[in-house]
């Protein structure tokens, strides 16, 4: 606000307030759609206790996202928001990790070792990350970390992928 005109402050202000708003939520109503139908099993429940049922979840949820900021309000530590970043390197990579070898190859994976490598990943980029000062000479893991997750996770794939045989997609052509 001090660096912009007052009218040019208030529309920014706005304009964050507004994405904050949208983004509260977007996230507010996939986790109740998500847990309404995931865990409650919802749909196969009486529907004239549905709407009930999705109003208190709703409400939850608002009330568990409201303390969630109010106790990293109070904890307001740049560690925190580090760890935060950190364990998502962890936990995405696998996810980047498969998202990447979908997009750049079409070669059929055994299913059943899926599940195992993208458990493994994140435990292999752990040993990497708290060992890398001494087999990297001095060089520490940051935020990248999530790189490493992907790319062991993608090299995994590559190993259990079935590179010469054709996709159904592929057949149809």
């Amino acid at each position: 606000m001090n660096y912009f005109g007052a009218l040019t402050g208030i529309v920014f202000m706005i304009g964050i307030i507004a994405a904050a708003f949208s983004s509260a939520d977007s996230a507010l109503t996939a986790l109740t759609t998500s847990f309404c139908i995931d865990i409650l099993d919802l749909p196969s429940k009486p529907r004239w206790n549905q709407d009930k049922v999705r109003f208190w979840v709703h409400i939850g949820f608002t009330f568990t996202i409201f303390f969630t900021i109010v106790i990293f309000d109070q904890i307001n530590d740049k560690s925190v928001v580090s760890a935060v970043f950190k364990a998502a390197g962890f936990t995405y990579g696998p996810l980047l990790g498969l998202f990447t070898f979908g997009l750049s190859n079409n070669y059929p994976v055994r299913d059943k070792w899926v599940p195992l490598i993208c458990i493994l990943s994140p435990f292999i980029s752990y040993i990497f990350d708290q060992n890398s000062e001494n087999w990297l000479g001095g060089y520490r893991f940051g935020f990248e970390i999530l790189l490493i997750n992907a790319a062991i996770t993608y090299i995994g794939l590559l190993a259990v992928s079935e590179r010469n045989k054709k996709t159904s997609f592929e057949e149809s052509l």
